[in-house]
């Protein structure tokens, strides 16, 4: 899967809440794998999730989760 392909995509929590929408994708230039995305929760709010909390990628990304666990960016 591309990075923008992800970008756009909504994302739900463990609880099945609506959290927000992928805004950009974080790679580790050293090893040119993904470290996280970030997700817009709100008016000028983001919160970044890894890829260790995500349970499954589709038409939605679901988290392991949730939302309040999730990291501020």
């Amino acid at each position: 899967m591309r990075s923008r392909e992800l970008i756009g995509k909504e994302v739900i929590d463990a609880a099945a809440r609506n959290v927000g929408k992928v805004k950009d994708v974080e790679i580790d230039p050293l090893k040119w794998n993904v470290t996280g995305i970030i997700v817009t929760t709100g008016f000028m709010r983001s919160r970044t999730v890894s890829p260790g909390d995500i349970d499954k990628v589709g038409d939605k990304i679901v988290l392991k989760v949730a939302a309040d666990k999730m990291q501020k960016a």
